[in-house]
């Protein structure tokens, strides 16, 4: 299988019937808050890898630049009793799906592998009073049009919700046939280990946990998903097991990268997509093309999202005026400030 990039990830949603701005408001740098599903006897390792992935990334934030939100990680779960795995780990609840979708907080939910070996456990797992009351839920915040993602097993559970249908999707190999039969309107795609349709993404096997989870810090900052991978690499011997992660450090672009590291450290000035490229010993149309074909985003709309960003972190970690905070991240006043916030309130 092809292993599809953070960068791949972000650029695929233009192959549906998007507009750039539609795809730049989307796609945009933001701050994350993400809701792990925990189900009774899920697979141990797909949770704790998307638990990790993600606290990792959230440690990793002050070495890329300490002005990144924080990316917060909760376990969910049908009531706030603990969980227990597959593998008798017991699992601590912060909050209950129910009260995910009720509040606005929280921005993306997770469904992780369970922990079925055959066709026939898969159907039983389905069956299960609490997947039936998960799969409820999923639907009220898909009509919302929130974002969702699962990895290897926990696709199954979008797709019994009908959220996949009419949807490009992909699931765990050994079991493409049955996903086939039961949910006959899915575009299944078993040439890549995760792929994009809207707001959901779906990854194939087990260990394509890290592949899933890679991909939702590279919506928050590429370079966080860059130093992210450079954390987890502990060990430098080869293994199959590994090439998700090296993926990141071996396949990413230095342009983009650079780019990130210029807007972030000149977000107090007044800054435009030609300034950049002329610091970058580039032309404008070669920092265009490139954002767009790595990272999903025109420039600007870069730059926007991290003006926006900061400004969030300045508004919630002190008290300055929002004239001061208007002017630390590269505009006048207030109002220019105000007017940034509702663009991508709306665009949302």
């Amino acid at each position: 299988m092809v292993v599809l990039t953070a960068c791949e990830w972000m650029t695929c949603a233009h192959r549906r019937e998007h507009t750039d701005a539609e795809c730049d408001m989307r796609r945009g740098i933001c701050d994350m808050k993400t809701g792990v599903v925990a189900l009774r006897g899920c697979w141990d390792s797909g949770l704790t890898t998307i638990l990790d992935v993600l606290r990792t990334a959230d440690a990793a934030r002050p070495r890329v630049d300490q002005n990144i939100p924080p990316l917060e990680t909760l376990t969910v779960a049908t009531c706030l009793d603990p969980v227990h795995t597959a593998g008798g780990l017991t699992v601590p609840v912060d909050r209950t799906i129910d009260d995910c979708a009720a509040n606005t907080d929280v921005d993306l939910l997770v469904v992780p592998a369970l922990a079925a070996q055959s066709p026939a456990m898969m159907v039983d797992a389905l069956m299960r009073e609490e997947t039936q009351a998960v799969r409820a839920t999923l639907r009220l915040w898909a009509a919302e049009g929130r974002d969702l993602a699962a990895a290897c097993t926990g696709t199954f559970v979008l797709a019994e919700a009908g959220l996949l249908d009419h949807r490009h999707a992909t699931t765990s190999w050994w079991l493409s046939d049955i996903f086939r039969h039961r949910y006959p309107a899915v575009e299944l795609d078993m040439s890549r280990m995760v792929v994009l349709d809207g707001n959901i993404v779906t990854a194939g096997a087990a260990f394509a946990h890290i592949d899933l989870a890679m991909s939702l810090v590279a919506r928050v900052s590429p370079a966080l998903a860059r130093e992210t991978a450079s954390a987890l690499l502990i060990d430098e011997r080869p293994a199959e097991s590994v090439n998700a992660v090296t993926h990141y450090l071996s396949d990413h672009d230095q342009l983009t990268n650079d780019f990130e590291a210029w807007v972030r450290a000149n977000l107090h000035c007044s800054i435009s997509v030609a300034d950049a490229a002329l610091a970058l010993s580039t032309t404008r149309r070669t920092l265009e093309r490139r954002m767009r074909e790595r990272h999903g985003v025109s420039p600007y709309a870069f730059i926007r999202a991290l003006r926006s960003e900061r400004a969030k972190h300045l508004r919630a970690t002190t008290l300055l005026p929002a004239a001061d905070i208007a002017r630390q991240v590269g505009y006048r006043d207030a109002a220019s400030l105000r007017r940034l916030r509702t663009s991508r309130t709306s665009g949302s």
